[in-house]
C-alpha cells in the first residue's frame, strides 16, 4: 500500500494581532519615505542597512510619518485592533546595521479582519479593509520599542 505525503504547508500562513494596537506599513509609504528621508541608509528591496541605530530609528519614524499622512483618520497610520487576522504574503524587509546585526524584521501581510465597530474586535483600529503592508515580526530591542519610536511585536503566527 502506498502512503501519500501530507499536503499541509510547512508553515502556517496567518498571523493574529495580540496585546495592543499594531501598525501596518504599506509599500507605497515605505517607498515614499525612503525617497525623502535625510537619514543614511541603503535599500536593496529586502534589506534596509544603516550605519547607526539612530539612522534606523530615523528611517523608521519617517516611514511611520508617511503612513500617518496617507491614513490620517482616528489613530493615525494603518492601525489594527487586537484579534485582527492577517495573511502572510511571504515577503519581508530587514532593518540591519552595517555590521550585519538584524535590528527589525517586517513581514508583508494582508489585513483580513475589517476594523469597524460592527466586527468582533473589541477595539478596532483605523486601517481600511484589505490593507496590505509590513508588520513587525522580530525586534532585537525587546519590549522597549515605543520609547525609541519603534513598534513592539504585536502578532503571533497561527498554526
Amino acid at each position: 500500500m502506498r502512503r501519500a505525503y501530507s499536503q499541509l504547508k510547512p508553515r502556517a500562513n496567518n498571523f493574529i494581532t495580540i496585546l495592543n494596537t499594531a501598525w501596518l506599513y504599506p509599500q507605497a509609504d515605505v517607498t515614499a519615505a525612503l525617497k525623502t528621508t535625510t537619514y543614511k541608509y541603503k535599500y536593496d528591496g529586502n534589506i534596509i542597512t544603516c550605519p547607526t541605530l539612530d539612522d534606523i530609528i530615523g528611517v523608521y519614524v519617517d516611514i511611520y510619518t508617511a503612513t500617518s499622512i496617507s491614513q490620517p483618520v482616528g489613530n493615525e497610520g494603518y492601525t489594527l485592533g487586537v484579534g485582527t487576522l492577517l495573511e502572510d504574503m511571504g515577503r519581508e524587509i530587514k532593518f540591519c546595521l552595517t555590521n550585519g546585526e538584524v535590528v527589525i524584521i517586517w513581514r508583508l501581510v494582508k489585513q483580513l479582519t475589517p476594523q469597524s465597530p460592527a466586527t468582533v474586535i473589541p477595539t478596532p483600529g483605523n486601517s481600511p479593509n484589505g490593507t496590505i503592508g509590513f508588520i513587525t515580526t522580530f525586534c532585537s530591542y525587546g519590549d522597549g520599542g515605543y520609547a525609541l519610536g519603534l513598534d513592539n511585536i504585536q502578532v503571533v503566527r497561527l498554526g
